[in-house]
């Protein structure tokens, strides 16, 4: 091999160990972030539901429930957060709207409490844009940029995180999203009835539409949830017939199931048979909610394929998670042995035993 060949090959190699090098520790990494901007809305579906009605005040049985989540990030925060703290964040408000009737809308009138749905969560949240852990965040003064968590659309209502609070500490272990490159093993995971997080393990490999899951399970046990105010209830209904009004605990457990892709972290179907009662000294006396709710087929499909909702771009993970698999993996390796192919070719001929030099024909010296 000549010289010239053999620097062009020396070249390539260090060329495309540069590239292996390149897209695993600089690509990957900067693209395996969650977006600011992100916006996403799940719609979860649960049939044969029993729920407490407030305004017959009486359980119901075969309710059908229809659960909305809807997920914005406020880019301007992001990067004002990120600075502050000198880390990558992403921050998202999130409401999350149940009712017994689809497509529900907040009256215009908030004195209609009549109208009001069934449960409303609203919440800000603050997470690594690697991990989608929480991260905590409680500016003072008139930075309205911190965490909270509310149950009603006044900003009067908003919870703030407080270490001495029952209510409201913060948001803690994972909360929308999974890390990038999730893992077989145990998470914690944001419960945001009870306002903390819990074990979330993991149980095995499925297949939604073709792509391949993480399936995690979460046990929340049986606890009084906290209120902001006390609840009271009419005395006949909970045993006490000659009461007006008696003092009484709603509780919750939660089994929570998530299919994850694991590329990317995204949750792409969530499950919850949530059971939350009345109770009255410490004995259950009323059903609150008994259901099995899950994102619906529309939704799963969405965040496998993609779809455009309002305008703008939403799921999809199936394509995100091979682009991003392609860029941290196979980019990285085909890359890395083409580089040292390269260089073991040119040791192979640098190193390899030389001919001796033939003589003359008649083997002599000459005279």
């Amino acid at each position: 091999m000549g010289n010239r060949s053999r620097a062009l090959m020396i070249g390539l190699g260090v060329f495309f160990v540069g590239v292996a090098a390149l897209a695993r520790f600089y690509a990957y990494p900067t693209l395996a972030v969650a977006p600011a901007d992100q916006i996403a809305h799940t719609v979860s579906a649960g049939q044969h539901a029993t729920i407490f009605s407030i305004a017959e005040l009486k359980e119901k049985g075969g309710v059908e429930l229809e659960s909305r989540r809807t997920v914005r990030g406020d880019v301007a925060a992001a990067e004002k957060i990120s600075k502050a703290l000198d880390r990558k964040v992403v921050v998202f408000d999130t409401a999350v709207v149940t009712d017994d009737s689809k497509n529900y809308q907040f009256p215009d009138d908030a004195s209609k409490t009549d109208e009001m749905p069934l449960s409303f969560v609203q919440e800000r949240v603050v997470l690594d844009a690697h991990t989608g852990e929480a991260v905590r965040w409680n500016p003072s003064g008139d930075d309205n940029s911190g965490e909270y968590i509310a149950t009603t659309l006044e900003k009067a209502d908003r919870l703030k995180p407080d270490q001495n609070s029952p209510l409201f500490k913060g948001h803690e272990g994972l909360v929308l999203k999974f890390p990038f490159g999730t893992e077989k093993k145990t998470y914690q995971f944001w419960d945001s009835t009870l306002r903390k997080a819990f074990p979330i393990h993991y149980k095995g490999e499925d297949d939604q539409q073709g792509l391949k899951v993480y399936v995690f399970e979460q046990e929340v046990p049986r606890s009084d949830v906290p209120l902001a105010k006390p609840l009271l209830v009419p005395g006949n209904l909970v045993g006490e017939p000659g009461r007006d009004s008696v003092e009484v605990q709603r509780t919750y457990k939660n089994t929570r199931t998530l299919w994850i892709e694991p590329v990317t972290g995204a949750i792409i179907k969530g499950q919850e048979q949530q059971n939350a009662t009345i109770a009255y000294n410490g004995e259950d006396k009323l059903v609150a909610t008994q259901v099995t709710i899950a994102y619906d087929d529309a939704t799963v499909t969405k965040n496998v394929k993609g779809a455009t909702e309002n305008g703008v771009a939403e799921g999809g993970y199936q394509s995100k998670a091979a682009q991003l698999h392609l860029i941290g993996f196979w980019v990285p390796l085909v890359a890395l042995i083409l580089g040292l192919l390269l260089f073991a070719v040119v040791a192979f001929f640098q190193l390899r035993p030389r001919s001796a030099p033939v003589g003359r024909p008649d083997g002599g010296a000459g005279d």
